[in-house]
């Protein structure tokens, strides 16, 4: 018989859906974010044909490093100039990139500078997006929306690498990228359709100038010690999680990573998928970010002691299996990460500046992603995949330890204190 939990969770989620402009720009925005998933797996399957994790590794950190410097100024040039002219324009160059890096074969210098251009290129469809979602609500319903995105957000992770595995897999590694640069255009064009009429800054106005000139003007500074310690969270977020994923398809594929690889990166995205929706029926006031980071941790730990059984290597059923629970498990904690930490960065961002505050975060995030890739790919070399899952466990733990000790979320309402 269903909970009182379980039906507020319904009613809680799909009276959100059922505003046509929220669940279209939700539908959207996953398609047109498939490429974070869909890229990085690509260029793993692409580089390791020839070469090793390490090499890929590096790749993906020109990438990242790309993406960092992405996030705060395609945000910014959004917030001043209108979100569609920006992401238009950023996602048809990006796509051209990522093509690009398909065509260059195995030349590793001219697919790392493809990969920095693609970084730079990256369009701010996620700042973008959880910048107006607060609009498209009522103030009850701001931690609940937070909440079904980055689980929805999830939706990107568990489609992208096993469409990329499965492409690869029929046409070559080549295809996966093929195959993100097309979604990443199709998904941000169609993002901008259906939010054309939304209030807010989708689109330039003219005393947008003179608005942002005098938001910019005032005393008081963006990054402040808080946001800058929340960046953090980001930065050892994304850190942890690019680590564990190459770790994950190490343990799996050996030293040339395989497109079957993808299941197993799905399975986590899946339990974070339970672990969003579950969350955001439970979301309170006093949600710890250290918690979140604290529960990740441990689960990530017992991932590595699960590889370091030998499960997922070899053709062992009962041991696919385990890996497989365990990656799940450790899924079910990386949404409820994002909520509180999106949630608490969203009451930081004053009126005219989220788009920029959410761009920051995008890009301490690619200095996580850049970081974890290039360290994931160099330790799967030189140490079993199951010490490098420590090692993203570690992190994890070090991020709690960080992060701002906030007395919680703001919570706007009982819906959102309340199952």
């Amino acid at each position: 018989m269903p909970t009182t939990t379980g039906r507020s969770a319904r009613t809680r989620y799909v009276t959100l859906l059922r505003r046509p402009v929220v669940a279209a720009a939700l539908a959207t925005s996953v398609v047109g974010r498939l490429h974070e998933s869909m890229v990085s797996f690509g260029v793993i399957l692409l580089v390791t044909q020839q070469d090793s994790y390490a090499e890929a590794g590096a790749v993906m950190a020109a990438f990242g490093a790309g993406g960092m410097v992405a996030g705060p100024v395609n945000s910014r040039l959004a917030d001043r100039h209108g979100h569609a002219r920006v992401l238009l324009v950023s996602a048809g160059a990006y796509a051209a990139a990522v093509l690009a890096m398909a065509l260059t074969g195995d030349d590793l210098v001219q697919l790392a500078l493809m990969s920095l251009f693609a970084g730079l290129c990256t369009p701010p469809l996620t700042p973008a997006l959880r910048s107006i979602l607060p609009r498209l609500v009522a103030p009850d319903q701001r931690l609940s929306v937070f909440a079904l995105e980055s689980t929805l957000q999830e939706l990107v992770f568990v489609a992208g690498p096993v469409i990329a595995g499965a492409v690869a897999v029929l046409a070559g590694p080549e295809a996966a990228l093929v195959g993100a640069a097309t979604a990443t255009a199709i998904g941000t064009a169609g993002y901008c359709f259906v939010v054309r009429d939304v209030p807010g800054r989708t689109s330039a106005d003219p005393d947008d100038d003179d608005v942002a000139d005098a938001l910019h003007s005032r005393a008081g500074r963006l990054l402040t010690a808080s946001l800058l310690r929340m960046l953090v969270g980001g930065v050892g977020f994304l850190f942890a999680l690019c680590v564990a994923a190459v770790a994950l398809i190490a343990q799996v594929s050996g030293p040339s990573a395989q497109g079957t690889a993808g299941v197993y990166l799905a399975a986590t995205s899946v339990g974070s998928i339970v672990g969003g929706l579950y969350f955001g029926t439970k979301v309170r006031s006093d949600s710890s970010l250290r918690a979140r980071f604290g529960v990740m941790a441990a689960s990530l730990a017992v991932v590595a002691v699960v590889a370091g059984l030998g499960a997922g290597q070899g053709p062992s059923r009962v041991g696919a299996g385990a890996l497989l629970v365990a990656a799940f498990c450790y899924g079910t904690t990386i949404a409820p990460v994002g909520t509180v930490l999106f949630g608490l960065l969203g009451d930081h961002a004053g009126p005219g500046r989220s788009t920029e505050v959410f761009g920051w975060m995008g890009a301490a995030m690619g200095v996580g992603g850049m970081l974890g890739d290039a360290s994931g790919g160099w330790l799967v070399t030189v140490v079993d995949p199951a010490v490098t899952l420590l090692a993203g466990a570690v992190v994890a733990a070090a991020t709690a330890a960080l992060v701002p000790r906030t007395p919680g979320l703001p919570v706007h309402g009982p819906s959102e204190t309340s199952p």
